[in-house]
């Protein structure tokens, strides 16, 4: 049995929030109808203060690292979760919530936090996903016709960058991910593929020098990416491939035991894989 086999067969034992991020990546990345009847009932909630009010980022990945950069951006994880709650809400059920967001962070400040955050380099390379996914989800929903894609891109190529090895390959995926607008276009004939092409290069350059010691999620999504800028690497979809096997091993699922190898760990479980095996799935290797 595959692994899209089992989560699928399994679904209804995930967590909702698990339930809702796999059937959205499974319907925009693979293009299929499996879950109309699931979104169709299970609409998110429209209600934004209890979204933007949350701020305990103690569970990111690198805590701490990353906190002085949440500490000095407030409010910077409340903010990033309600853009992708009222983008989703536009795109998938064309409810508009830009004016309701507004009334709790007025778009001069999502402007000004995101104008700040691509000329604030330190930050911008700690805080990776976090920052990069304001920037590109500001100017999404309130757009003042910048190519933040660009902007970020040029950025992540300027020079090296001495951060943690799995934070940087986090913001060189994620530039690609906003770029395909959340997995939803093939960026093979984008007119930004040759730029994230380079970033590609960077990412695999930097996966195969730590390919012993880096995020294992983060190397597959860098084989996702590179599934839709259309470009490839052989050897090291090889390498990757055959770690991902290893830690099949005994279970129905992909386990990241680079994350967590203690028994019976949350990241162990259906519920706490789900993010790897939904990129696991998209990359190919699934089989």
């Amino acid at each position: 049995m595959t692994v899209k086999d089992y989560y699928y067969s399994h679904f209804n034992e995930l967590k909702p929030e698990k339930q809702f991020h796999f059937a959205t990546i499974m319907k925009n990345y693979l293009k299929v109808h499996d879950f109309d009847e699931y979104f169709k009932n299970n609409r998110p909630s429209t209600d934004l203060s209890d979204i933007i009010n949350n701020n305990d980022y103690s569970e990111v990945n690198n805590y701490k690292l990353r906190r002085p950069f949440f500490e000095k951006y407030q409010g910077i994880f409340g903010i990033e979760a309600t853009l992708f709650r009222v983008h989703h809400l536009l795109v998938e059920y064309n409810i508009d919530l830009r004016d309701e967001l507004e009334g709790l962070c007025s778009r001069t400040h999502l402007f000004e936090m995101s104008d700040n955050l691509i000329k604030d380099r330190a930050a911008f390379g700690v805080l990776s996903t976090w920052a990069i996914n304001i920037i590109y989800l500001t100017e999404e929903l309130y757009p003042r016709g910048k190519n933040v894609i660009r902007e970020m891109a040029e950025l992540a190529l300027s020079s090296d960058w001495d951060t943690d090895p799995t934070l940087l390959s986090y913001l060189y995926t994620h530039i690609i991910i906003c770029a395909s607008g959340y997995y939803t276009k093939d960026l093979s004939d984008s007119e930004d593929r040759e730029l994230l092409g380079e970033i590609l290069e960077r990412c695999a350059q930097l996966i195969d020098k730590n390919i012993d010691t880096i995020s294992l999620d983060a190397c597959v999504e860098f084989l996702v990416c590179c599934n839709m800028v259309g470009v490839e690497y052989p050897e090291l979809r090889s390498k990757i491939g055959e770690i991902c096997r290893e830690y099949r091993k005994g279970s129905p699922y992909l386990i990241n035991y680079r994350r967590d190898k203690t028994p019976g760990s949350y990241y162990h479980t259906l519920n706490g894989a789900e993010h790897i095996n939904a990129l696991y799935i998209m990359s190919g290797l699934d089989s």
